[in-house]
């Protein structure tokens, strides 16, 4: 039966993931899903992913994990981080024989918390701060530096200058680690969405071939406004992940809305996904 005329229901083995029947990838090996970390458009960082990348597909050569496999490794829907990450998994099977794992590429409808970024001015932080925010950030997404100063200060010394730098925009992914240290609570989200343009022409692109959609379920117009915008986009994939927000009883009938906005287009594999809104690891 096509997964389009299947309606949404829930896992009965599991608290926070809801499947739709047919969405099992069993077929492609054991549903192990391995995932890159949304990344910039530096040159350093792309070559980060497509050795990560190169790192998962390996990870899917059943000698090498006890017969585990990799379906699909997740990106940021950015053209050059798709293409890093390709990069990888071709050099991997130049490596050992193996199934090529899918491509996804991330997005989302609304304000999500895997979409958002560190903003702070670092004029406004005291210049004898510890700064424990450059060291927690995973990423090396903020960097501090101390101005020069001109106080003069007794015994030949200066104060210490005002703090430069900051978030390296295109490095932070919002992991929100840097948020509860800060001692001074200096430091901001700016939320952002995926240009829907931008994102349709990448499904298009041949190696591409699955699509996450974010959305907090809340607002369905919102969801359907991005699905509309994808349009013919979604043919090309074989897969459509939506990564929902839990919002209680609410969850289920906000599911069944969606799927009935994706319904018509969808002839390709569907997979829910339910998270909470607490932090990200």
């Amino acid at each position: 039966m096509s997964a389009k005329n299947q309606k949404p229901h829930k896992n009965p083995h599991s608290s926070f993931n809801f499947f739709p029947p047919r969405t099992n990838l069993s077929k492609r090996g054991t549903g192990l899903s391995l995932y890159v970390v949304p990344a910039s458009r530096c040159e350093k960082d792309v070559i980060d992913i497509r050795n990560l990348s190169l790192v998962y597909t390996l990870a899917g050569y059943e000698q090498l994990v006890n017969q585990l496999s990799v379906d699909c490794i997740d990106c940021a829907a950015d053209a050059s981080v798709v293409s890093a990450v390709n990069e990888g998994i071709e050099a991997a099977r130049e490596i050992v024989p193996l199934r090529r794992p899918w491509v996804m590429i991330s997005v989302n409808d609304n304000e999500d918390l895997h979409f958002r970024k560190a903003e702070f001015d670092p004029a406004d932080c005291p210049p004898d701060c510890s700064r424990p925010c450059e060291v927690v950030c995973p990423a090396n997404a903020i960097s501090l530096v101390e101005g020069k100063s001109t106080v003069e200060l007794p015994h030949s010394t200066r104060s210490p200058g005002a703090l430069k730098g900051g978030v390296i925009t295109e490095r932070c992914y919002g992991c929100g680690r840097c948020f509860p240290v800060c001692p001074f609570d200096k430091i901001s989200v700016v939320t952002y969405v995926r240009n829907a343009t931008a994102t349709t022409e990448l499904l298009k692109r041949d190696n591409v071939d699955a699509v996450e959609i974010h959305t907090s379920g809340r607002q369905s117009a919102f969801f359907r406004e991005l699905w509309n915008h994808l349009g013919d986009a979604i043919r090309y994939l074989r897969l459509v992940a939506v990564n929902l927000l839990d919002i209680g009883d609410s969850t289920i009938s906000s599911m069944n809305t969606m799927y009935s906005i994706m319904e018509l287009q969808l002839d390709c594999y569907n997979l829910w996904q339910n998270f909470s809104s607490g932090p990200r690891e």
